[in-house]
């Protein structure tokens, strides 16, 4: 067994330990867990999704919509997600509702509005999305956001006399064309698996 512990210190041998007829035995928690990785990181993998996707060309729509969402995501004004922050849950749209809580998914926090909101507070965090982050969700959180923001008719928050609506009309769009362009990715990988 090698460990390193860091590059300041040499590495370490070690050899397993023994069993009584000789043999070595697994220990236990020997594996280290994955690094966790930063927000920084994470904003650096998504600006190079980003930057990959829209320096190739699309061959369909569904790269094309997630563009123009994540786009229309970058370029909302600070202050209309700034509002979220400031959102009563007993006051919202129902479907406002959905779409903060599915947000929280690709934070990965607990869904509900009020963690929505909090997470609002940071506004540069809050952008701090992009397909790496919808890869990188757990296949459940994929799977409750695209069903809970599939169809989802957001009039009732078009018509919501708040600064915020046009954030979650926005974040409802980003939501929708994510999960459909890694549907598409999805197929087409098994499609060129089946070829």
């Amino acid at each position: 067994v090698v460990l390193r512990r860091s590059r300041d210190f040499p590495q370490i041998a070690m050899s397993a330990p023994a069993d009584a007829d000789g043999g070595t035995v697994a220990v236990a928690g020997a594996e280290a867990p994955p690094p966790r990785v930063s927000r920084r990181e994470q904003k650096e993998a998504a600006d190079a999704f980003t930057d990959k996707l829209n320096a190739s060309p699309a061959t369909c729509s569904e790269a094309d919509a997630f563009r123009a969402a994540d786009d229309a995501l970058k370029a909302l004004p600070r202050a209309a997600i700034s509002a979220l922050a400031s959102v009563s849950a007993d006051k919202l749209p129902p479907e406002a509702a959905v779409v903060m809580e599915c947000w929280c998914y690709l934070h990965g926090e607990t869904p509900s509005v009020e963690a929505c909101a909090k997470l609002a507070g940071d506004v540069d965090d809050f952008r701090l999305v992009g397909m790496s982050s919808w890869q990188c969700m757990p296949a459940d959180g994929r799977a409750a956001a695209a069903e809970r923001t599939s169809g989802l008719d957001m009039k009732a928050v078009a018509e919501w006399s708040s600064p915020a609506a046009p954030a979650l009309t926005t974040m409802k769009e980003w939501l929708r064309s994510a999960a459909a362009l890694h549907r598409w990715a999805e197929e087409a990988r098994a499609a060129e698996a089946a070829s």
